[in-house]
């Protein structure tokens, strides 16, 4: 088996740039902030907005949620009593939409009826040394909030974490140094 050439070798997600036309019986977009659902609210099947925060004008039917945890709660729910046919939309950072799409897949939803719709800097890391997840910008390099270790986030991007990995910066110091108080 070969690599083409135009396809990176490492594992980075691609995102959709415009909603695909696949049939759908009922659509179910779920957006970190309203705004970034808009072109996505124009097909006429049947659809319904969760949001944060503020709703938009207009006629489709949408839910606006005080807060993140409420919205996962609240799409937990609507994914439990899915029918065959339903396609969900996700909008907002690389750290927002990977949440929902593993609450998705939790749900039963096929990768195939998941599409992803990337905006903002924010993804998540996962340590590898410690286990631990935490969100970060687009810088290469952090600290660990949990083992302080120094991290490289590697360009590998772990679909069933829903983080990159971050690998120790410097293998001759694996592990943070204490200082004597």
């Amino acid at each position: 088996m070969t690599a083409s050439s135009a396809e990176p070798l490492f594992s980075t997600p691609r995102y959709a740039l415009e909603a695909s036309r696949h049939p759908a019986r009922f659509r179910l977009v779920v957006a970190q902030q309203a705004s970034l659902a808009r072109g996505l609210l124009d097909d006429p099947a049947p659809t319904l907005l969760l949001c944060l925060g503020e709703t938009l004008p207009g006629s489709a039917e949408q839910e606006s949620l005080p807060s993140a945890e409420a919205l996962y709660l609240r799409l937990q729910m609507l994914l439990e009593q899915a029918q065959a046919g339903t396609r969900l939309y996700v909008c907002g950072d690389e750290s927002f939409v990977w949440h929902v799409h593993c609450l998705a897949r939790q749900a039963g939803l096929l990768g195939d009826e998941i599409e992803l719709f990337r905006q903002g800097a924010r993804r998540r890391l996962y340590c590898v040394h410690c286990g631990h997840f935490q969100d970060i910008g687009g810088e290469g390099e952090c600290t660990c909030a949990s083992c302080r270790v120094r991290l490289f986030v590697r360009a590998h991007f772990s679909q069933r974490l829903g983080a990159y990995m971050g690998v120790c910066l410097d293998p001759d110091r694996p592990y943070v140094q204490q200082v004597p108080a």
